[in-house]
């Protein structure tokens, strides 16, 4: 009979360490800006110069769809500006022009103050 009243107090006292749950409203505009995060994201990764470049560099569509399902809605939305941000070409091609012709201009002015002789066609003013 004590151990029956010892365990009875002992599990009314747990009870009374009851903790408290917040739940907060979730408004439909939230629902509809991550359903269409979550689509935005989804679109992107449906295009076929995207799926050739994953499948190039190995990465299985499951292994993606499981790292996008753990993502969180600040992530998501990283991600979305990311996408959006991009170039309509998506490639890095034209960034190459730019550095190639940002080191013929460095050149051509290095050969023109006479610090190095690359091009034949300028003469050096020393």
């Amino acid at each position: 009979m004590n151990i029956a009243k010892l365990i009875l107090a002992f599990s009314l006292s747990l009870s009374l360490f009851s903790t408290t749950m917040f739940a907060g409203v979730i408004s439909a505009q939230d629902v509809l800006q991550e359903s269409h995060s979550s689509a935005s994201i989804d679109g992107f990764l449906a295009k076929q110069e995207v799926q050739a470049k994953l499948a190039e560099l190995g990465v299985s569509s499951e292994n993606i769809q499981n790292r996008i399902a753990s993502l969180t809605d600040e992530e998501i939305a990283q991600i979305n500006e990311q996408i959006e941000s991009m170039p309509a070409g998506g490639s890095a091609g034209g960034a190459i022009l730019g550095v190639l012709v940002f080191i013929f201009i460095v050149l051509l002015i290095t050969d023109i103050l006479g610090f190095t002789k690359v091009f034949n066609f300028t003469k050096s003013v020393q």
